[in-house]
């Protein structure tokens, strides 16, 4: 089953890059609409690394994703090439996720609150070192809708599979068992300062980049998107929809959430009623299905799957 998401996932991704190349000059203008999608599905990702696997309640994720986007401004007002505001962007998010370090040594919800201060912290420390609250970037910088949908594909699709070879590797097994009990990973040798550091710092990077790439949608950042919480519950509400801990969970999430969130929006514009809908949908699937999407439908499929039943050998 597990292959099977992957050869999916991958397929998708082929079938997302020839789609362009089936629209007209005119119809491509339509392609920018699809960046938003790209971008929820890397911070999903970013945020199941720290949630899902190593059972740390990020709820400041939007401080990364905000300080990427102002990082990302600067870079490219000062005449870096997009991709490089993009990794200057992701390192400033690793250099905040040391900030992080320290508060390992809180439990549970102690962490969760402490990360969720983490914005209010840096909101002030961007404005006074920025000496402004608007970011804006040059229009001539701005991508064309083709190059926006291309680079918010790779960076989804980079994430992605980042983030899958990155579970499947030492560090990935590491992170699992302290996801599942970090008690007994210390007294089996595993370095939990070591092994938290490496989830916060990636998670971090992915979500400043997945910043920066908003800056490309929007055009300019104010620093009030510090404040913004939905880029942290939104994308934890994606990560538990599609299913926490697993590797297509985020992905779907994204999408199902994204889809549904726009559809809302579009018929009932200006209204609250999207909040509604969003979080009886939220509530609907933790007590419906409290292990996500992928894990329900993975666990109907064993069930479905007859299981082969040996031959008595005869002598």
């Amino acid at each position: 089953m597990k292959n099977a998401s992957q050869i999916t996932l991958l397929i998708s991704l082929f079938f997302a890059a020839a789609y362009p190349l089936t629209l007209s000059t005119e119809g491509s203008r339509v392609l920018s609409l699809y960046a938003i999608y790209f971008m929820w599905i890397s911070l999903a990702e970013s945020w199941n690394l720290v949630g899902g696997y190593a059972g740390l309640l990020n709820l400041g994720i939007s401080a990364f994703f905000a300080l990427g986007g102002v990082v990302g401004a600067v870079a490219l007002f000062d005449g870096f090439p997009f991709i490089i505001s993009l990794l200057l962007a992701g390192f400033a998010g690793a250099i905040l996720g040391v900030a992080l370090i320290p508060t390992f040594r809180l439990k549970s919800f102690y962490f969760a609150i402490a990360t969720l201060v983490v914005p209010l912290v840096v909101k002030p420390m961007v404005e006074f070192l920025g000496n402004r609250a608007d970011f804006t970037v040059p229009q001539t910088v701005i991508l064309t809708p083709i190059g926006l949908y291309y680079s918010g594909l790779g960076l989804a699709g980079i994430t992605i599979f980042g983030a899958y070879f990155l579970m499947r590797s030492r560090v990935g097994f590491a992170l699992r068992a302290l996801g599942d009990d970090e008690l007994a990973s210390s007294s089996l040798g595993i370095n939990v300062l070591l092994y938290k550091s490496i989830a916060v710092l990636a998670s971090g990077f992915i979500a400043s980049a997945a910043g920066a790439y908003y800056l490309q949608i929007i055009g300019t950042i104010n620093t009030t998107l510090f404040q913004n919480l939905n880029f942290s519950l939104f994308t934890i509400f994606m990560v538990i929809i599609g299913g926490i801990g697993t590797f297509e969970g985020p992905v779907l999430g994204a999408v199902v959430f994204s889809l549904i969130n726009y559809y809302v929006t579009s018929q009932f514009p200006g209204s609250t009623i999207d909040t509604f809908i969003l979080s009886l949908m939220i509530i609907g699937v933790a007590v419906l299905l409290p292990r996500g999407l992928v894990s329900s439908l993975h666990e109907l499929r064993r069930r479905r799957t007859p299981i082969p039943v040996k031959e008595r050998a005869t002598g």
